[in-house]
């Protein structure tokens, strides 16, 4: 019997022991053909109509991915079914949100993507809010506007809420509101053997703990609940600089950073085309009618005037619409990786001055985001973000077909010991968990075991 037509017939098996149980994962196909009693959502394998566009993730180099199904569930029920399908049919779960992993994680070869993208409402109650685990960034900021709330997210439109704060979050209110994952409430989470547990700080505590930040593999989560904070009108300013002063730019930056109000925000983002030439553009965000006085004091602390200066004051809703950019912007095709800084110095702003003057072989850049205010109100062992009491993210990233991505690793050898370790939403192939996880990582490994004994979600990470 051929894998496709087994997981055809699978389906009323796999909802049946989802609601009761079933055996450990063998990795070996066992059930007996059956109808497809228990699951709403649509399945699709390789061949069948829809399945290219079903697996297909924002960045197109996993174009040539072939998971072995792709089930679009539209319940929790259906999530149950699901994960027991994949036990049945001896395959391993990859859940897909907003399909914007930089390992392509949500459409690996020979798994069960559980495709989320139906679960995606936002219902907002007295300060709180639950989310659908598909939503994107774009649904939650405009479900949440009418109320006048907001959570603390990413600036990218059709990334996933969910794998955004399984990995932490960092965003333009993290100075001010921290990390998403500090945000949330509870969460709901189908585990590997059926199981649909309800997680808090006082229900399943070290499973709500491995959540926030653990960067996944413990189940498919089917909700979250957030506290919200008040949305307010802002100021965007986008400052460019001499690429010949970008190294006194960084180090400006940080000791802007070390005074300015936790409501005020700037990252750096340097860039190269490749052939030489750099460019160097600081963007400040801030409460409306706040831009002025902040660009001063930044532009003070970096001894040098900027080129340009652009200032827009907008609501919140239309804020995040100009830092999001459209949600029906083109997919990229992008390699990516990170650094954790502890301090910013001279000698690291000059490496990274550096290792930017080195890349030739494609356009890349190096976004800087801070990593102080509200986000080190935590101790590192609150959550399984571990960069409590460091200073920064460098998010380095090649935007190019080729595999670049040795310039990436030549980027990390370069900075040397500022580099404490990564970022895990900046996911790298094939790295080191310690790097993600740091002191954190024994207990987030005890967690994902207990969770996943069997390992039937697919390793994103070889915890």
């Amino acid at each position: 019997m051929s894998r496709a037509s087994f997981l055809r017939g699978a389906l009323g098996a796999g909802a049946a022991l989802a609601s009761s149980g079933f055996p450990a994962w063998s990795g070996i196909a066992t059930a007996q053909p059956t109808d497809r009693r228990g699951l709403r959502g649509r399945m699709l394998l390789p061949g069948d109509t829809g399945y290219a566009s079903a697996k297909q993730l924002f960045d197109s180099r996993f174009d040539t991915n072939t998971p072995a199904a792709v089930v679009q569930v539209t319940s929790v029920e259906d999530v149950r079914a699901a994960v027991a399908l994949a036990a049945e049919s001896g395959l391993r779960i990859a859940p897909r949100g907003g399909g914007h992993s930089y390992v392509g994680a949500s459409a690996a070869d020979e798994t069960l993507v559980i495709d989320l993208r139906e679960l995606r409402d936002v219902r907002y109650d007295g300060g709180r809010v639950t989310v659908g685990a598909g939503a994107s960034l774009s649904d939650v900021q405009n479900g949440l506007h009418r109320f006048g709330q907001t959570l603390p997210l990413g600036t990218c439109a059709t990334v996933g809420i969910t794998g955004l704060t399984l990995g932490g979050g960092i965003g333009i209110e993290s100075r001010r509101h921290g990390l998403s994952c500090d945000r949330l409430d509870s969460a709901s989470i189908v585990l590997a053997n059926g199981e649909l547990a309800e997680t808090s700080a006082t229900s399943d505590p070290d499973l709500f703990w491995a959540l926030r930040g653990g960067g996944g593999q413990l189940g498919v989560v089917t909700s979250l609940t957030f506290l919200t904070c008040p949305a307010i009108p802002k100021d965007i300013v986008r400052l460019t600089f001499s690429a010949e002063r970008l190294a006194r730019v960084i180090t400006g930056w940080a000791d802007w950073l070390s005074t300015a109000d936790r409501s005020a925000w700037a990252n750096i983002d340097a860039s190269t085309d490749g052939h030489g030439t750099m460019e160097c553009a600081v963007l400040l965000v801030c409460p409306a009618d706040t831009g002025a006085e902040h660009t001063r004091t930044l532009t003070a602390a970096t001894g040098t005037d900027p080129l340009t200066v652009q200032r827009q004051t907008l609501d919140h809703l239309e804020a995040f619409g100009a830092l999001a950019g459209d949600s029906d912007a083109p997919r990229t095709c992008s390699v990516a990786g990170s650094d954790v800084v502890a301090n910013i110095s001279t000698d690291l702003a000059d490496r990274i001055v550096e290792t930017l003057t080195t890349l030739a072989d494609a356009p890349g850049r190096v976004l800087i985001d801070p990593l102080d205010g509200a986000v080190r109100d935590l101790p590192s062992e609150a959550t399984v973000f571990p960069w409590r009491d460091h200073a920064a993210v460098l998010q380095w990233i090649i935007d190019d077909p080729v595999d670049t991505g040795h310039w990436i690793a030549d980027a990390h050898r370069n900075l040397g010991s500022h580099s404490a370790g990564a970022y895990v939403n900046y996911l790298e192939p094939s790295d080191s968990p310690r790097r993600y996880f740091a002191d954190n990582l024994d207990r987030l490994r005890r967690i994902r075991t207990a969770a996943d004994p069997d390992n039937r979600l697919h390793p994103t990470l070889a915890l």
